[in-house]
């Protein structure tokens, strides 16, 4: 009888977590000219070299791996175990399963750049289509195929328009999310723009149009930088911002909450010559932050010098019609100097998310959606502001989140809210309340007027268990 052909093969049995075995190693160690694996670090100092095995503990199979991982995720609070009123940029929103099932085909989750037209037409049509929607809803021309997130959106952003005058010197106000403070800052001090505060109203939260018109009047003011909803969940006036930048010959940029689009008039309707926003409220999970992705929309005469790439539809030497890129001004493809920016990827699997979201929903029923947030959460504050010592911290209109002074530290109040599994909301920075007690609160199409009771039910229990606290002497 003759032997197997695996039968005469030497024992290949693994150790541990390596895949590789001991007749792999040295064959490997053979070629190399080598005898052991120590002689592969022979290079690196003694003295930094590790004496001693890892401190690792012995190896698991994949079920008992799995066992564990599951374990150790399960210690976390997340949206699934607890009631999420969190906001500031990033929102819990319901997304449909068909986002999922197209965004996750092998074909988009392994594309990359679409250098090659001729290779990459589904990619480059759902990349054109994505630019098309965005377009509309955020009401300008030209929209680029995405940045990183909405912070580094509205970086760029300024830094366009900072480009098309030849002006260094922005406006912004107080009322800007921190976290996209710090990335305009990191982004633009270096290149020696100027960033100036524009006083916002303390009674209504809006930007103070006649602080604004009177800096304008420098004439050496790039543009003016806007978020809506800004950091205290007010709507701003665009209108008003857009016809005083016009009047001075600055430019406009508005940061906004894209559901707000579906709901109200959009920024680039109103008159902004920028539109940015962070794409995560349609169609991207949470994800502890990130990836996200960054959308820029802009009138035509500014498109030039938009970052990332552009998609257009074209025809072919043969007449057929197709996608290529049609615009690249980035430092991979140009010179440093001439690069419009140097961010050197885009967001294409959630550019695509996003599209398959919106032309999912379409604008009726992105419509309900954007309702649905902001009567859900004018709802909430009603029920809040009802609890004996809550108040507004600002009377301007709000959308899906709003801004309240509490009666206690708001840390305070989340921590407890937080044992009670609920996330109750962010704690406003005292330079932006002027106090300790602001509290932002968001709320989306997700809750059900059940949730939202319960929410102010277990409030007006925390509050009162804080206030009886304090009344006690120690």
């Amino acid at each position: 009888m003759n032997q197997s052909r695996f039968d005469a093969q030497p024992a290949r049995k693994p150790t541990g977590y390596n895949v590789h075995t001991q007749v792999d190693i040295d064959a490997m160690l053979a070629a190399m000219g080598l005898h052991c694996i120590e002689e592969l670090f022979a290079d690196i100092p003694d003295s930094v070299r590790l004496k001693r095995p890892l401190d690792l503990p012995a190896p698991l199979s994949e079920w008992a791996l799995l066992r564990d991982v599951r374990e150790l995720a399960s210690r976390n609070s997340s949206t699934q175990t607890h009631a999420c009123y969190l906001g500031g940029g990033a929102y819990e929103h319901y997304i449909p399963a068909v986002v999922e099932a197209v965004a996750s085909r092998g074909e988009f989750l392994t594309a990359y750049t679409p250098y090659q037209p001729e290779m990459s037409q589904g990619l480059l049509q759902a990349l054109f289509e994505f630019q098309v929607l965005a377009g509309r809803l955020l009401g300008r021309e030209c929209v680029n195929c995405s940045v990183y997130d909405g912070a580094t959106a509205l970086a760029e952003a300024a830094w366009m328009m900072c480009s098309a005058s030849g002006k260094r010197r922005l406006l912004l106000p107080p009322s800007l999310w921190p976290t996209y403070r710090e990335v305009l800052q990191t982004y633009l001090l270096p290149r020696g723009v100027q960033l100036d505060s524009v006083p916002r109203d303390a009674a209504t939260g809006l930007i103070d149009n006649a602080a604004l018109a009177k800096l304008l009047q420098a004439r050496d003011v790039a543009g003016v930088l806007v978020q809506s909803p800004n950091a205290l969940g007010v709507v701003e006036d665009v209108a008003s911002a857009a016809a005083l930048c016009q009047q001075h010959q600055a430019l406009l940029c508005v940061s906004v909450n894209p559901l707000l689009c579906a709901w109200i008039e959009s920024p680039g309707q109103l008159g902004a010559d920028i539109v940015a926003c962070e794409g995560q409220p349609l169609g991207l999970p949470l994800n502890a932050g990130g990836p996200y992705i960054g959308i820029i929309a802009c009138a035509k005469p500014l498109e030039r010098f938009l970052p990332g790439r552009l998609v257009g539809r074209l025809h072919d030497l043969n007449g057929q019609l197709g996608y290529a890129l049609v615009k690249e001004d980035r430092e991979q493809h140009v010179a440093r100097d001439k690069a419009t920016s140097h961010i050197c990827s885009n967001q294409a699997l959630n550019a695509i998310r996003v599209a398959v979201h919106l032309a999912c929903l379409g604008e009726h029923n992105l419509l309900r959606v954007a309702q649905a947030n902001a009567a859900n959460a004018a709802y909430l504050q009603k029920r809040l502001l009802a609890v004996p010592a809550v108040r507004p911290l600002c009377s301007g209109t709000a959308f899906n989140e709003f801004a309240l002074e509490l009666p206690v530290d708001a840390t305070l109040f989340c921590e407890r809210m937080l044992a009670r599994g609920i996330f109750a909301g962010l704690p406003l920075a005292p330079a932006l309340a002027g106090h300790s007690r602001g509290l932002l609160v968001a709320v989306t199409e997700t809750k059900t007027q059940a949730d939202l009771n319960a929410y102010a039910a277990q409030a007006s229990t925390v509050l009162l268990e804080l206030h009886q606290a304090a009344r006690v002497p120690a």
